[in-house]
């Protein structure tokens, strides 16, 4: 009897069975994985489910940005999705600080119950400029931008609309990245000529004066009456503008 050999038979067997073995080691391990890697999605869940939490109590101005970020949370703790049965809440008298910790409450039997921190930044959209701007620049719109920094960090007076700046002039050299500061600024100049507004009643008269003295926004200064040669005082509208009441 003769023996014959097929080694393209045999090729293809051990091959076959290879891949038979990597799709069985494959299964396996994925297996093993799936417990771990659905409870990781549960803590991301419960992650975002305090975030949202502690959005919808946040007050916000016209403008504002909001980030929220809630710390990871420990995946060797055991936790379920607690669909339906989940509680959230911020101890004590339920402020939202920089800082808070979001008390997350399954209602399930048996429950669970943990402490999720969360940060929160507001950004609030202030004026600066857009290059370098020298001392004594007529600021106009190609000066200025809007950049979104931290409520926490700013400090004084700021400006939240590039509109309520265009003609004021910088009293010193302005960078970009920072705020534009009331105290930077002569929204009047000494020596400009300015239109003064006077209500009475309600009658509007306007007349033309020349500023003594720099001012900021609602800041009182002397303003010569070119017409009658006085000297009055008047508040600061807006560039070029000022006004008094009779």
């Amino acid at each position: 009897m003769l023996k014959r050999n097929f080694p393209l038979f045999n090729i293809l067997v051990r091959t076959s069975s290879l891949a038979t073995l990597g799709r069985l080691l494959c299964w396996l391990l994925a297996a093993s994985l799936w417990p771990a890697l659905a409870q990781a999605s549960v803590h991301d869940e419960l992650r975002h489910y305090a975030e949202d939490y502690v959005r919808d109590l946040v007050p916000l101005q016209p403008g504002d940005r909001l980030h929220v970020n809630a710390a990871s949370i420990d995946t060797r703790l055991s936790l379920t999705e607690c669909l339906g049965k989940l509680t959230a809440d911020i101890r004590g008298a339920g402020e939202v600080r920089r800082n808070t910790h979001v008390y997350l409450q399954c209602h399930e039997q048996p429950g669970w119950d943990l402490f999720v921190p969360v940060r929160v930044k507001i950004l609030k959209p202030v004026v600066t400029a857009a290059d370098p701007v020298a001392r004594n620049t007529l600021l106009q719109a190609q000066h200025l931008t809007v950049d979104y920094q931290d409520e926490v960090l700013l400090r004084g007076d700021v400006f939240s609309s590039p509109d309520e700046l265009i003609g004021a002039r910088s009293k010193r050299d302005l960078r970009p990245g920072q705020p534009i500061r009331s105290s930077q600024l002569c929204v009047v100049c000494k020596g400009d000529k300015v239109g003064i507004l006077a209500q009475t009643g309600g009658l509007m008269l306007k007349t033309d004066g020349m500023a003594q003295e720099d001012g900021g926004f609602n800041d009182s200064i002397r303003v010569r009456n070119i017409n009658s040669g006085r000297d009055i005082t008047a508040r600061v509208m807006a560039a070029g503008r000022v006004q008094v009441k009779l």
